[in-house]
């Protein structure tokens, strides 16, 4: 992969191997190997990757089987030409499938050209000439507040209302809150007349307790004529992020609208907690109520954002529910720190109760059953029909 590199004035980067791509075939009436120049095809299926000091990796293209060009994507480099070690960073050595190229210190001007150009931060100086007049004309964020430990959006727009253009032009924060002190907006060449808008994502600390803060901006230009600075007084509000919860159950893995419940039965609830919100839950919870008893809770547990957890509940269907009557089981996921919560039931029938255990129960068993039975429906708690199948199931438990 030996040739000559050159950075074009387009930007791409092209390779000139010092020989050609060759393959080698048989000649079947000599039987022996010959060297060919490596078709469309073969070249397609070699696949030569530039890989940037700034982590991109740009695909080579094959011209032919001697040259190769790579087109960076310069606006996407994440570089600020008018930072101070942007000429170092841009002079750093491409790693090129097995080969290297390292930029000359024009190669490397011509590097922050390029990303100035794509990025609108140009890094040209000119000397002399009618003077800039810069105004900082917006210097806010996005909603008019901080929010404690979200992304906030700092938004500044500077015009140039004077006759000259105004060249590798700064802006720089200033606070007493680390965060968002020293934070660097570049703007690069405002010409007369125009003006320039810059965005900056911040986040002041989920622990700040201060409920504004004085955020200062200033300004430098390359002929130092810069304005002086800006300030503004930036209330601080709570952070907006939240979890946002939601809950499936099944009973065990079964997923059926209505399932058939024993009285007396212990089930197995399998529960999925999602949090789609922008903030984690700390202390989830889950609370289960069976047939409108008193509610049972699992121990707290966090799950992050856009995060799920499984809970598996043990729950216990009433002894004294009749035959056919529904079993509502209402399952809530809270989370004790935001106070969000999500809600699910689920609707059984009993179809079985749970009296006896078949073969197990002696005639005196029986007969101390069967009086609570006759008593219930003495009290007229039981209907006959329900009697008839409680004492049928009696029955059949009889050794």
């Amino acid at each position: 992969m030996a040739g000559v590199f050159t950075l074009t004035a387009d930007g791409e980067l092209r390779l000139a191997l010092s020989k050609p791509c060759v393959v080698q075939r048989d000649v079947k009436t000599s039987a022996r190997l010959v060297e060919a120049v490596c078709s469309r095809e073969v070249l397609d299926s070699i696949h030569v990757v530039a890989h940037t000091p700034w982590k991109q990796d740009v695909g080579g293209t094959w011209t032919d089987a001697s040259h190769l060009t790579f087109g960076a994507d310069w606006k996407g480099a994440g570089i600020d030409p008018l930072a101070g070690d942007a000429p170092a960073t841009a002079a750093r050595p491409w790693a090129i499938s097995g080969t290297q190229w390292t930029p000359t210190a024009a190669d490397a001007s011509a590097i922050l050209k390029h990303i100035g150009a794509a990025t609108e931060t140009e890094p040209d100086l000119v000397r002399g000439g009618p003077a800039p007049s810069l105004e900082v004309v917006a210097f806010e964020v996005d909603g008019d507040a901080l929010h404690a430990g979200d992304p906030s959006t700092l938004v500044v727009r500077i015009a140039n209302h004077g006759s000259g253009a105004a060249y590798r032009v700064v802006a720089i924060t200033r606070s007493s809150i680390p965060a968002l002190h020293g934070r660097r907006l570049s703007f690069g060449l405002i010409k007369p007349g125009a003006e320039k808008l810059r965005k900056l994502q911040v986040t002041v600390p989920a622990t700040e307790t201060a409920h504004d803060t004085m955020l200062v901006l200033s300004l430098t230009e390359g002929n130092g004529v810069a304005p002086r600075n800006v300030s503004h007084r930036i209330p601080i509000a709570p952070s907006t992020a939240a979890p946002v919860l939601a809950v499936q159950c099944t009973v065990g893995d079964r997923k059926v609208s209505r399932p058939d419940l024993d009285a007396g039965q212990t089930l197995k609830l399998r529960c999925t907690i999602d949090n789609t919100g922008d903030a984690d839950a700390r202390r989830v919870e889950l609370e289960t109520s069976v047939a409108g008893g008193p509610p049972g809770r699992s121990a707290p547990q966090a799950i992050a954002a856009a995060g799920h957890l499984t809970f598996n509940v043990p729950i216990v269907v009433p002894r004294s529910l009749p035959i056919d009557a529904p079993v509502e089981i209402v399952i809530t996921a809270r989370d004790r720190d935001s106070a969000r919560s999500a809600r699910t039931t689920i609707v059984g029938v009993v179809r079985k109760p749970k009296l006896c255990t078949p073969g197990q129960l002696t005639t005196a068993q029986y007969q101390t059953k069967i009086a609570d039975l006759r008593a219930a429906l003495s009290a007229k708690v039981l209907t006959q029909d329900e009697f008839d199948r409680y004492d049928a199931e009696l029955v059949t438990c009889l050794k």
